[in-house]
Formats: C-alpha cells, structure tokens, sequence
C-alpha cells in the first residue's frame, strides 16, 4: 500500500485514497501512487498530500451510482479527503462509452481504465487521478476558490466529452468523443488483460505439444507433408490450429457471454466482453505458437539429419526446408497433443474473459456484504 510524503502538519494535510480493483488495476496504482502524491504537491502548495492505495473487488459495471453509498461509508472510515476508483471493467450508460464519473454530494469518482486506451497509459492513468483528486479538492473545499471543475487532462481532450448532470447523484460525466471510441475502449480491454499471461496458463498444454512434436520430428511423412504443402497451405493449417486452440478453450470454460435478447445494454456488454476475450486468446496461443516453433525448429536441426532429410526429399536442402519441418509439426502437435492436455493455470484463463471477472466481482461484493 504505496503513501506519499512523511510527517505532515495535520491542518494541512491532505489525503487522497484510490481505491483500485485487484490484479490488472492494482498494478497501475502500485506504479502511480507515488508519482500521483508529488503530482499533487506540485500543483497544491498549501496543503501536504499523501496518497493512500487500497484494493478491494467492487462490480463498477454499471457506474457510480450503485455503489456510491458504499463508496462513501468507506471513505469516511479511511478519512479521505477525496477518492478515486480505479476499474478495468468497461462502463457503458446511455449509448455512450464512460471515461470517468464524478459524485455530486462527495468527493468521490470512478474512472474506467479500459476508456483511457491502451497506449501511454500510465501516464493517462496519473493525469486522470491527479486531476481528479485535485479538481474535486477544489470543488469541496469552501476555503478555495475552484471555479469551473474540469481536469485538465479529461476536460480539455479532445477525445473526450464532457457532460454536467442536472439530476441524479452524478454531478460530472466524461464520456467518450471519437467515433474509434469502441476501438479505443476494445483496445483498452485488450490491454488490461494482458494477453501474454495466457503462455503460463498453456503450460502443460506446451509441454505435452513439445512431447508430441519430439516424435513427429522423427516421422519422415511429416518432413514429406511439410515439403509437399508448401507455404500457402502451411499458413492455413496454422490459422486453423490456432483457431482450433482458441475454440476449444472458449467452449471448455465457458467464456462465451450469451446475454438476453430483449436487453440492448447486456448485448453490447456481451459482444464487447467476447471481442476481446477472443482477440486476447487469438493473442496468447499466437505467443505460444511462436514460442513452440522455436522450440520445435531447434529440436529439428539437432535431431535431423540434413542427408538423411535431402534422401527423403529427393533435394537439396536449405535452412527453408527445416523450417517447413517445425512448421508443420508445430501445427499438428498444437492441434492433436495440446488440444487433448489440460491447462496448467485454470485462473489465467478466466482473467482473460470480462464477463467471467465481472461475476466473480460481484459475488466477492455480495459475500462481503
């Protein structure tokens, strides 16, 4: 739990409390908390700031407002001057995609990671706390003169809109202005699941594809198959490959979000929830492709033998031809050995899936309650 600054003078201390859903969202507070704090000193001379990071599941999917009488029981136990949430759920009210929303009655507001994007984005997610708690501050505290609310770094983007709300606990709302608003957000969501983690949930699924592959390497039809197919059809088998893993790790977990029909919201959440678990798996099983080609091709120029592949070939070989070995095996074993193995991390999975994170919150927020 990262906290800013040191002793300081009670009067004029000040406290800024990000509240930060675990796992994903809980990285960029651990990274930010400190630079927020200076940020904030920097900007307020008359007041010390510390900021105070704490994780907890909360379900933010649909905005502040259901969980605003928790959120502020909370920050009057912590003593927070102000509050800012930090979730990697997608908010989608009204038609349009939620950046960040600010409490009209208490210094507190939500901002959804995913809305930020996907490039520079710890320094939106500093600017975007910062200007927050900074402008809410502002806003509550009757000793200044705040003015017009509006962080700089969401109020003047041009990326973002701005809308004040005239009714409603709501007082603030920034929504998304770009009509690649839902690119945007995809790519956000993207980053937030960080892809790449699924290489160590397929560990086993890799070890027994490696395995499979050892004695397939020594198996001259597959050096035969490779040579005949050539590079158009070998490009197909992979996508097929590919497709195949990724296929049978929605349907074996369950990852596939089939809302109600008669609900516009639940349809648009579902389809964006199953965009981008696909793309982020379509992601993960490329790394793990690449990285068990490479492990196949140097196990094929250990194990064969370059005369004994010429003999076999009835040409020449070239490093070209080893490849389309480990090409080939690399699809087989990925569709026969993998597919048939269980998974090393069941929970990598799951995190790649909103739909599944989203209930998972909300079971943890009603238990606690």
């Amino acid at each position: 739990m990262p906290e800013s600054s040191g002793d300081a003078d009670p009067t004029t201390a000040r406290t800024l409390g990000v509240l930060a859903e675990p796992e994903v969202t809980a990285e960029f507070a651990e990274r930010n908390g400190r630079e927020v704090g200076h940020l904030l000193n920097l900007a307020d001379e008359r007041h010390n700031w510390s900021v105070v990071v704490e994780y907890q599941d909360f379900t933010a999917g649909n905005g502040l407002t259901p969980m605003l009488d928790s959120l502020a029981k909370h920050r009057t136990h912590r003593a927070w001057d102000v509050m800012v949430c930090l979730t990697d759920l997608p908010i989608r009210l009204e038609g349009r995609t939620v950046v960040a929303e600010v409490a009209l009655g208490e210094p507190i507001s939500l901002v959804s990671l995913p809305a930020l994007g996907a490039v520079n984005i710890d320094r939106r997610v500093r600017s975007a706390v910062t200007d927050l708690g900074w402008a809410m501050h502002r806003h509550f505290d009757p000793e200044d003169d705040y003015g017009d609310f509006g962080p700089p770094s969401l109020h003047q983007s041009r990326r973002i809109e701005s809308a004040v709300l005239d009714e409603g606990p709501i007082g603030f709302r920034y929504l998304s202005a770009t009509r690649l608003g839902r690119g945007r957000l995809l790519a956000g969501m993207l980053r937030a699941n960080r892809p790449w983690r699924l290489v160590f949930g397929l560990r086993s699924a890799m070890a027994a594809a490696i395995a499979t592959g050892a004695f397939a390497l020594v198996t001259n039809t597959i050096w035969q198959l490779a040579d005949l197919l050539g590079a158009t059809r070998l490009i197909l088998l992979m996508i097929l490959s590919i497709c195949s893993m990724v296929f049978w790790i929605i349907t074996q977990h369950d990852l596939w979000e089939s809302p109600r029909r008669d609900n516009a919201l639940e349809r648009y959440k579902a389809s964006l929830y199953n965009t981008s678990t696909v793309w982020s798996l379509v992601i993960g099983v490329v790394i793990s492709y690449v990285l068990l080609f490479v492990a196949v091709l140097l196990a094929a120029a250990f194990t064969i033998d370059a005369d004994l592949l010429a003999q076999t070939l009835q040409h020449p070989v070239t490093v070209w031809d080893f490849a389309e070995v480990a090409w080939m095996t690399t699809s087989a074993v990925l569709i026969g050995g993998a597919l048939g193995s269980g998974f090393e991390s069941k929970d990598d999975i799951l995190r790649a899936a909103y739909g599944q994170r989203e209930r998972h919150r909300r079971q943890s927020a009603d238990q606690s309650e």
